[in-house]
């Protein structure tokens, strides 16, 4: 089967909703705004930027979405007019500013860190390579040195998939109001970048 790599806004409106679905079914539960499961994948297919969003494919499903940040731009923007079309112009407006508060805060400061804002694969293919496919495809890009990503303390599978692809704990927030989800607390790892000499 035909592996492929595509920017979010190369695909298919059908893969695109693939691609929407997966984030969901990977971080739904923190998308607590709405519990319109139609309306949310609605938001997030004009929300998603189109060339932060990596999406892994075999044949034409889309099986794999890596999401990446910069300390200028992240990949998820609750953009205020969208949010008030979907939740009205009071309710749209507080999802957009309560929900940018976190998917637009700068995480990474230098100019030469890459975020990993989010990874999945569908529930099918976990644990067969596709995520570190992405992770490598991140790793490809020359105009960085370090790849950061943050996980949960209790997402054990998470953290030793890092540690698998040569990330290190660089910090732990033990003291983060994200405990109360039951998630644990955020680890933030880190990846140095080695990128091979060319003559």
């Amino acid at each position: 089967m035909k592996e492929n790599i595509l920017e979010f806004g190369e695909l298919s409106l059908s893969q695109k909703e693939e691609a929407v679905a997966l984030f969901l079914d990977g971080f739904g539960k923190f998308m607590t705004f709405s519990k319109d499961e139609k309306v949310k994948k609605q938001l997030f297919m004009e929300i998603f930027d189109s060339k932060l969003f990596l999406c892994y494919l075999e044949g034409d499903k889309v099986l794999g979405l890596m999401g990446l940040g910069t300390n200028k731009i992240r990949p998820i923007n609750f953009k205020k007019d969208v949010c008030k079309k979907y939740f009205g112009k009071f309710k749209g407006t507080i999802i957009s500013r309560q929900m940018n508060a976190s998917f637009q805060k700068a995480v990474v400061k230098g100019d030469k860190e890459l975020y990993l804002d989010t990874l999945v694969t569908h529930p099918s293919c976990r644990s067969k390579g596709i995520g570190t496919i992405l992770v490598n495809k991140a790793c490809n890009l020359k105009d960085y040195d370090s790849i950061i990503v943050e996980v949960f303390s209790k997402n054990k599978k998470a953290i030793k998939f890092y540690e698998k692809n040569e990330f290190v704990i660089s910090k732990k927030h033990k003291f983060s109001f994200m405990r109360l989800l039951g998630s644990g607390y955020p680890i933030k790892m880190t990846k140095n970048i080695k990128h091979k000499e060319t003559i």
